[in-house]
């Protein structure tokens, strides 16, 4: 009876541990001036990491698949995934997200987010807003100056580049690993 009690055990809990979900780097580089077309200013870049699985199996990981989004904006970095609503002051929103996994450089990723600080008393305001294929922008205001404007475009000079991130092992598939040799042992155990 003891024996399998214990191995029910061992297996219950093993089903109960999950793997992280699968993880990206991404960058895109070299975006072109609005206030000045002709230049592709490749000191300009929005960086990131993407988290999530394709639990639907259907190639894309989209925005109800995707467990964090963090970017790294020029004003401000954070996690796009978490940061629906806000309040009046401060908001962030994810408006759109796509992405599908590729190989030999074919990924395919598309994102529209943006996020608000509003300071009433202080009359100061910041935004970022940044459309994947479209447009970056950054607009700053402090108290009655004139807001200072940094809005690129995308173009041919534009480039993204997707890494893999190769998993870590975490402490739970250490314990699967523990709970299967467990249950093994205590299968091939002599009885007396």
């Amino acid at each position: 009876m003891t024996r399998p009690c214990l191995l029910g055990g061992a297996l219950l809990l093993c089903t109960a541990v999950h793997a992280a979900p699968s993880a990206w780097q991404f960058e895109y580089r070299g975006f072109y001036d609005f206030h000045d077309p002709a230049v592709l200013r490749t000191d300009i870049a929005v960086t990131g990491r993407i988290a999530g699985d394709d639990v639907n199996g259907d190639g894309v990981i989209d925005e109800s698949e995707l467990d964090s989004l963090w970017m790294n904006m020029r004003l401000w970095s954070g996690d796009f995934a978490r940061c629906g609503g806000g309040s009046v002051d401060h908001d962030c929103q994810l408006d759109a997200f796509s992405f599908r996994p590729g190989t030999g450089g074919s990924d395919a990723l598309d994102i529209a987010a943006s996020w608000r600080d509003v300071y009433a008393t202080q009359l100061e305001y910041h935004t970022e807003e940044f459309v994947s294929g479209l447009k970056y922008a950054a607009t700053s205001s402090y108290g009655h100056d004139y807001p200072v404007d940094d809005y690129y475009f995308f173009g041919a000079g534009t480039t993204l580049t997707i890494t893999p991130l190769s998993p870590v092992p975490e402490p739970g598939a250490w314990m699967m690993l523990g709970c299967g040799l467990l249950a093994l042992a205590a299968r091939r155990r002599p009885r007396l």
